[in-house]
């Protein structure tokens, strides 16, 4: 009887002893638990609250860059972008061009090394038109304006001869890189409708209109000096 009243007491006490562990050991586990999900959920919202920012600067500098708000170099006061990059790049906006158009972009072409729509806008019938387009792009690249600056094209005229035939009198304004002196040319340039584009055929080299040529110098100081004479 003493050995089973002495048991049920040791079963008692041990019971006393063990269920205040379990509950710990439960309460532990539960705060493990607890403990391993948020390091998990943090990471994520960090990594998403990082991708917002990451997608906020790619919007920010998506587009065509500097290039976007960049003056043409013919002088048209609008960007690049939308003005003759469009003939440069859109093979449909080079066959809706006018006459005009083409002289500006060719301008800038040779401003921006286009040198893929110089070759495009050349027609076949133009002396500096080569068959070997290597060789041809070569000699382009060569000679692209390289020692100047060019700042304006000033278009003075375009006449349309018939559908298939125009020509735009233009001056080309450039500025030399070194010593930035400025300088320019007119030139009267002659366009035929092949392909559906207007192409440049030839072109007539003249001086700007306001320059004294030196022939002109000569006949002013003649006069001067019938004036003076007299």
């Amino acid at each position: 009887m003493e050995k089973n009243r002495l048991r049920r007491r040791f079963i008692l006490i041990t019971t006393i002893l063990i269920l205040p562990n379990h509950g710990n050991c439960f309460t532990l586990r539960k705060s493990l638990v607890n403990t391993h999900r948020h390091p998990k959920q943090l990471p994520l919202n960090a990594k998403k609250a990082k991708n917002k920012k990451v997608r906020r600067s790619t919007s920010s500098t998506s587009g065509f860059g500097g290039a976007a708000a960049e003056s043409c170099p013919c002088g048209s006061e609008v960007p690049y972008a939308k003005c003759c990059r469009k003939l440069h790049k859109d093979m449909n906006a080079f066959l809706k061009a006018t006459p005009e158009q083409v002289v500006r972009a060719r301008y800038t072409a040779y401003a921006k090394r286009e040198i893929d729509f110089i070759m495009k806008s050349t027609h076949p019938k133009n002396k500096t038109f080569n068959a070997d387009i290597k060789h041809w792009r070569s000699q382009i690249d060569t000679n692209c304006y390289d020692n100047f600056e060019l700042t304006k094209c000033q278009i003075l005229e375009e006449t349309l001869m018939d559908d298939k035939t125009a020509t735009v009198a233009f001056v080309a304004n450039m500025v030399q890189r070194d010593s930035r002196e400025r300088t320019a040319f007119k030139e009267t340039s002659t366009f035929e409708k092949s392909g559906g584009a207007w192409l440049y055929k030839e072109g007539e080299i003249s001086d700007p209109p306001g320059r004294t040529t030196e022939k002109e110098k000569e006949d002013s100081k003649t006069q001067q000096a019938a004036i003076d004479f007299e």
